[in-house]
């Protein structure tokens, strides 16, 4: 049993929250939370792994329940000493790491995605990470990565690992060598976050989506479906089919209003029944079969993790273009968790205590008056909150395209392409590309305007503003196996217009060239490039811009801080 699994059972025994153990233990809410989600661990030797051990003896004191501390502590003893010798063994080969190549603390945490503070409470040994394969793979990424990027000599890392250079430069050998210095024989990848939610984004084919659902084939009912004008339900599963219930409704009323949607409720007890989560996105799938336009306010107040799994999931509704994102600048109480959704012919709204979902109570209304009233609320909740991101599909061109010249106009930038900017292109090798390609003049003509508006903006911008631009660099072999089109997706031209090798090589130098000629630019070539098919652009510090290009071609206008946040200290992964 791991600590986690014990923490949580005996907290579970003693009927005890975090607030309660933080009190008795003076160890924070927060701290607490990471142990019993498994996020890290508390060494034995250190202040805190007595402090909650002596804590729950105390609780059960208190409560009647026969709990010795010696008890507790034997237990939690074991749960941590597997890993405590390999722990301290990995500690002290990543100081030596990290001091050899003069990375510091805070350049290692944006690089493995952890807060500063977690990082140097990991380096001075009071905390310990619960996954130590993990954690070893993750910084034998960044290594990997961060020898790369600062054309790191790999003399240094040969006599640190006992190793020649050769074993280093095999595919792979950076990362492989590191963590089989750190402790482990066998490395595992691990995936960042936000990896994983640009893969998915990349990867997403929304054609493929609907022919999987059988989106084209949902028939709407037409059948009556009779239920009461207000309808109670309590506990979680009745909530999970008052939220049924209340897509039936919405559904088969003639209603073509939005719908607005709230919930902070906690998913992990309705996840469990496999055939609900269906359920709720075929019943999802049919809101917008039905034409309907949701507004959903996310839940971001939770660990960032937890927060971009959300959103990777809703990945399938964003790219319809008929789901509008939102979030809560301000945090929501940890006492209470509540849901609302309202459409134009429903109503449900519930509210549960923080952790007791299973006493929770919710409410159906469908009665005209009630509808009213909690429209009213709904909406005034939605004033409440911003954009978590802006959706441009191509019926929306117009309007992305007077963003985009607005922001044109402003910040340092730093765009990770796809492709080679257009902007760059030489007028001859432009046309000679749209003319073997056969493109219609009428597409044409539409190209070469973008390309001259483009142009002209790019060498504004880069009279008062830098700009750092990561681009492509492939060799033959590596085009070959996928090669790469015009970059048109601001544009929305979904059609590939690809280049040749040759095509795309004196491309590559002139946008060398245009680099050099422009001292604002400093450019960056990629030889391992992570994605294909999206290009991200981060405005300085308050917005990013991804955009896919094709599948369909979309972009997502970022304002979250802590997406934003996440992009700027991102390190895309290497492909091998």
């Amino acid at each position: 049993m791991t600590f986690s699994e014990l923490l949580n059972q005996y907290m579970k025994t003693l009927s005890c929250n975090a607030r309660e153990l933080s009190d008795a233990s003076g160890v924070s809410q927060a701290t607490i939370s990471r142990y019993r989600h498994g996020e890290i661990e508390p060494p034995i030797d250190g202040s805190a792994f007595p402090a909650i051990i002596g804590a729950l003896a105390e609780i059960a004191g208190e409560k009647g329940i026969d709990l010795s501390e010696d008890e507790i502590r034997i237990e939690a003893v074991a749960s941590l000493t597997e890993d405590e010798t390999l722990f301290k063994e990995i500690l002290q080969k990543l100081r030596s790491l990290l001091s050899e190549l003069n990375i510091r603390n805070a350049e290692f945490a944006r690089g493995v995605s952890y807060d500063p503070s977690y990082i140097s409470r990991i380096l001075s040994g009071a905390n310990k990470p619960a996954d130590l394969e993990g954690f070893t793979a993750q910084t034998a990424s960044f290594i990997r990565q961060y020898v790369k990027t600062n054309h790191i000599s790999l003399s240094a890392l040969c006599t640190l690992y006992g190793c020649t250079e050769e074993e280093l430069n095999a595919p792979n050998g950076v990362f492989e060598k590191t963590v089989e210095y750190l402790g482990y024989a066998v490395p595992r990848e691990v995936e960042s976050p936000m990896s994983r939610f640009l893969d998915k984004m990349e990867t997403f084919n929304l054609d493929d989506f609907i022919r999987t659902i059988h989106f084209n084939d949902i028939k709407l009912p037409t059948a009556p479906f009779q239920l009461p004008t207000t309808k109670e339900y309590n506990g979680i599963q009745e909530m999970m089919e008052s939220e049924l219930d209340f897509i039936k409704a919405t559904v088969l009323s003639r209603s073509k209003k939005d719908c607005i949607l709230y919930s902070d409720m906690p998913l992990e007890e309705m996840a469990k029944d496999p055939e609900f989560p269906k359920k709720w996105m075929f019943g999802r799938a049919m809101m917008l079969k039905k034409g309907l336009h949701l507004h959903i306010i996310h839940d971001v107040n939770r660990p960032f993790h937890e927060m971009m799994l959300g959103l990777e999931g809703h990945i399938p509704m964003y790219m319809t273009g008929q789901i509008s994102p939102y979030y809560l600048t301000t945090s929501q109480s940890a006492v209470f968790n509540h849901l609302l959704n309202v459409s134009g012919a429903a109503v449900l709204e519930g509210h549960a205590i923080a952790g007791h979902q299973s006493s929770g109570r919710y409410m159906l209304y469908k009665a005209k008056e009630d509808v009213r009233h909690f429209r009213v609320r709904a909406e005034q909740l939605l004033e409440k909150a911003r954009p978590l991101m802006e959706i441009y599909r191509s019926e929306r061109k117009e309007d992305f395209f007077i963003h985009l010249k607005k922001l044109w106009e402003s910040d340092d930038r730093k765009v990770v392409a796809s492709s080679l900017p257009i902007y760059t292109i030489s007028d001859d090798l432009l046309e000679s590309i749209l003319k073997r390609n056969h493109i219609p003049e009428n597409s044409a003509e539409v190209i070469r305007e973008f390309y001259t508006e483009y142009r002209d903006a790019a060498e504004k911008l880069l009279g008062e503003y830098q700009v750092t631009l990561v681009i492509p660099e492939l060799s033959r072999e590596q085009f070959e196996r996928s090669p790469l089109n015009l970059s048109l997706a601001e544009i929305f031209f979904e059609t590939d217009v690809p280049y040749t090798y040759e095509e795309y090589a004196l491309h590559l130098e002139q946008t060398k060239e245009f680099s050099q000629r422009h001292g604002n630019m400093k450019l960056e070539l990629d030889d391992t490039p992570a994605f294909r098919n999206i290009s991200y652009a981060i405005i300085g510090n308050r917005l990013v811009i991804v955009s896919k290009n094709k599948f369909p071609t979309i972009h997502f206008v970022i304002h979250h801080k802590r997406m934003v946040k996440a992009f700027l200290d991102f390190i895309p992964p290497i492909r091998e």
